[in-house]
């Protein structure tokens, strides 16, 4: 048995060594339509790179975004930067948002993260005229790969080294970028070998985006440097063909996945009874649901569907994490799937209390963090440690988490390396409101998204929930205090056509059942809805609503809406 990898690239030939011409990482553009690499060749491959991009004077010191189609053109560009020292900086060039909007999302990454090169492939260069225009130096990534593998040099790598800046996917124009260090990334692997359940049986499925920390560490990094079989398939085909990611699952015999909520309910809703009579997901051991809020109806709703495939409450995986502080909490395989319901009038008070009355909250609990992680809920603004039960900020210490934002001294000296009175560890402040019961982590939102009307604490996952009880042609939501006027909640819906005609429901009555029955339920003094096609809201990589770029653009007049009342100036 090797000795424990020091560095990322260590981890790779570890891996190649043990079990490179056995495993490796698959990618399907349909169930029939795939192709491969083994660890081995991704070994080699990477070295290529790592020599390419060595010949042409990049190394350590050196910022890259990487930029591609979705593929296995990303691994390979990928752990080629880690190998040659250079710091990568995944930037999306695919999804969400007009050819325009995406070269604005690369400049952006690329100006924020101080880059000194960009690698492309041809395709995407051709897809998105004037990307290769914005002033770096490009490398091809067909180009990089047909480097000499036997002429590879260790740069210099060690645990400190930068292997990447993940810019979070709440950034808009000028994004934040979070270093990764081959120590946080490894420590991150190796902490959680028995969450993932590694073993020679294991394999991942999925499809979230090689830029988003989900699909890059999920299927690209952490399945090498453990060693398990990894497939993925492309967003923008799941996207399409949802039923596709259950049917890899099935075929393959997959052992874990990830996804968020939405993706979980959207199998729910549009898997026929045939299509469920041919799927067998008695092999999964964990299904990760994160990057969102876990909805308690989601989850029941997932399970009876899909039941009658061998999907148990143990297999589903709650978990909280974040891009500067990896996985901090999550539901293990032996433990119990918790879900709990809350006073609501308690809660408005900071503190949460079981209550099974008819007005209650339901809350799926996040897990609990894993032996080498500690989590402290701290008043933010007395900054101390609160008890068990009362809402508060998440503070998170752990080897995983990162050194602080990339040239942001100021924004890391706020949230990193946080002290605690008579506690020496640093902590991260992570910016989440959150309460442990009896062990147990239960996000209650994000700090600076929490609503106080008049002395009251909202939260919007709340209300977006209570939203869609009204009627399913109300979907997804976000809620937002509006910065125009006092006292405020704005919400904006995306509206299920189908569902609106089969209700024989106008848009205009939706809307007022809406704004009505939110109002009472949360006794607010004002609000506005706008209702939007589905599809419409703004959205992370891997579907999370963005929350404030909604209410910028509702509040700009510059979010497409089918419906609004109550948004006129009071």
């Amino acid at each position: 048995m090797s000795e424990a990898p020091t560095t990322l690239f260590e981890a790779l030939r570890n891996t190649a060594a043990e079990h490179g011409d056995t495993r490796g990482i698959k990618y399907f553009e349909s169930l029939d339509d795939s192709i491969s690499i083994t660890y081995a060749d991704l070994e080699r491959e990477a070295k290529a790179v790592a020599a390419s991009l060595a010949d042409a004077g990049y190394g350590i010191g050196t910022n890259a975004v990487i930029a591609l189609k979705a593929g296995l053109d990303w691994p390979g560009a990928v752990w080629g930067a880690i190998a040659a020292g250079v710091t990568f900086l995944p930037a999306p060039v695919a999804g969400y948002g007009s050819p325009a909007n995406l070269i604005d999302g690369v400049a952006a990454v690329a100006r924020s993260g101080e880059a000194n090169l960009l690698i492309v492939d041809r395709e995407t260069v051709q897809r998105l005229e004037g990307l290769a225009d914005l002033g770096l130096p490009v490398l091809f990534i067909e180009d990089l790969r047909e480097g000499d593998p036997d002429a590879w040099v260790d740069p210099g790598l060690t645990p400190d080294t930068i292997a990447y800046l993940l810019f979070t996917s709440g950034s808009t124009g000028d994004p934040k970028g979070v270093i990764a260090t081959h120590r946080t990334v490894l420590t991150g692997a190796l902490t959680n070998t028995d969450l993932f359940q590694v073993d020679d049986g294991a394999l991942t499925v999925g499809w979230a985006p090689m830029h988003h920390i989900m699909g890059l560490a999920t299927y690209v990094l952490l399945p090498a440097i453990s060693g398990i079989d990894s497939i993925i398939m492309p967003t923008a085909v799941f996207q399409k063909r949802p039923l596709m990611w259950l049917q890899l699952m099935s075929k393959y015999k997959a052992t874990q996945s990830a996804a968020g909520n939405f993706a979980f309910d959207l199998v729910t809703r549009l898997v026929t009874d045939e299509q469920l009579a041919e799927l067998d997901l008695s092999s999964i051991r964990t299904l990760f649901s994160g990057s969102e809020p876990v909805r308690p109806e989601t989850v029941r709703a997932f399970l009876a569907k899909f039941a009658p495939t061998g999907v148990t409450a143990k297999m589903i995986a709650p978990a909280m994490g974040m891009t500067e502080a990896g996985l901090i909490t999550a539901k293990y395989p032996d433990d119990e799937l918790v879900i709990r319901r809350f006073d609501p009038v308690s809660l408005e008070a900071g503190r949460l209390v079981p209550d099974d009355g008819p007005d209650s909250i339901e809350w799926v609990s996040c897990g609990r963090p894993n032996p080498h992680t500690t989590v402290k809920i701290v008043d933010p603004d007395t900054l101390t440690e609160v008890s068990d039960g009362v809402v508060g900020e998440i503070w998170v210490s752990s080897n995983m988490v990162s050194p602080g934002y990339f040239r942001r001294p100021d924004a890391t000296a706020e949230a990193f390396d946080v002290k605690l009175p008579g506690d020496d560890k640093g902590y991260l402040r992570t910016g989440d409101l959150a309460a442990v019961l009896d062990g147990q982590l239960y996000v209650t939102g994000r700090l600076k998204e929490m609503l106080i009307i008049r002395g009251r604490n909202l939260y919007p996952m709340d209300i977006e929930a209570a939203a869609r009880t009204v009627s399913p042609a109300v979907g997804i939501g976000a809620a937002f205090e509006l910065t125009d006027r006092d006292a405020a909640v704005g919400i904006v819906t995306e509206i299920d056509r189908e569902a609106l005609d089969a209700s024989g429901e106008t848009l205009d009555g939706i809307a007022d059942q809406v704004r009505r029955h939110l109002m009472d339920k949360f006794s607010l003094p004002y609000l506005a809805v706008a209702l939007v096609e589905a599809g419409g809201l703004p959205r992370t990589p891997t579907g999370k609503v963005k929350r404030t770029p909604t209410r910028r653009q509702l509040e700009a007049g510059e979010l497409p809406t089918a419906h609004t009342l109550g948004l006129a100036r009071v």
